[in-house]
């Protein structure tokens, strides 16, 4: 089938964070050129989170504008980077859990997708994905060997973009470990906010992993292989260490987490 198919009958669950004017502006550009795309999704769900109250009704306006029938799920409880993705990515699933939205689009506010995406061929899974690679794992665990690591059946996935069956699923993120988790960092002295050097295996991405892993859901990469060879001699050439892939447009969707730089085509 074509993805166009599993999209109207899924639901866009986007998050983001709102801390400025500037912020909402770079979200509205955002919504501006998915629009069309996103309007094709059965619903769409947007959780967000702010640091204070003053933002939020600009915001829920703009989101009306471009999506009339939107879901918003705002927060004021602002946990931070980590913790705070971790809470509107549960937002998100949750929402889908309790309302019984079969299959989950995860997207970000800075995510760029182009029309064309809609009409890629797609075989069956319950988990459509884009790995999660940079250049320190490919040194560290493979020594640069592409052919290695592509016959290691290595799973990583970003959690970005991706769709997911929520109905063959348990949970996404344990709430309660990330709570545990929050108020441990809580206690350290000059925490520098990024858990995972704390917490070996913290991570939305190993959270992601683990639910894919436990549910044993049938997963479907979607970068065809020629696509996903060259973005890993991407990464091996320019020793790129950004496993998000940050300004790089690959088969028609792109992680533009630098609206004012320029986009590498993979």
């Amino acid at each position: 089938m074509i993805l166009n198919q599993l999209i109207n009958q899924s639901a866009y669950g986007t998050i983001g964070y709102i801390g400025s004017e500037d912020d909402l502006f770079k979200v509205d550009r955002y919504f501006a050129h998915n629009r069309e795309v996103i309007n094709k999704y059965a619903h769409i769900i947007i959780a967000t989170n702010f640091d204070s109250e003053k933002h939020i009704n600009i915001h829920n306006i703009m989101c009306r504008h471009h999506f009339p029938n939107c879901i918003l799920l705002n927060s004021t409880n602002n946990r931070g980077h980590n913790f705070g993705t971790a809470d509107l990515d549960n937002a998100i699933f949750n929402y889908c859990k309790k309302n019984n939205i079969e299959w989950l689009c995860k997207s970000a506010n800075d995510m760029i997708i182009h029309d064309e995406l809609l009409d890629k061929e797609i075989g069956e899974a319950d988990f459509y994905y884009y790995m999660s690679i940079g250049y320190g794992w490919l040194l560290e665990k493979y020594d640069l060997d592409l052919d290695k690591f592509l016959n290691d059946n290595y799973f990583y996935p970003q959690t970005n973009f991706y769709f997911i069956n929520v109905s063959k699923t348990d949970y996404l993120n344990d709430a309660h470990y990330i709570d545990e988790t929050y108020k441990y960092t809580k206690s350290l002295d000059n925490y520098n906010g990024r858990v995972w050097e704390y917490i070996e295996s913290w991570s939305c991405e190993k959270f992601l992993k683990d639910c894919v892993e436990r549910n044993n859901l049938k997963t479907e990469h979607l970068l065809t292989d020629s696509t996903y060879v060259s973005l890993l001699n991407f990464i091996k050439d320019s020793k790129s260490q950004d496993p998000s892939h940050k300004n790089i447009m690959m088969e028609n969707v792109c992680h533009l987490h630098f609206p004012d730089q320029n986009i590498l085509y993979i």
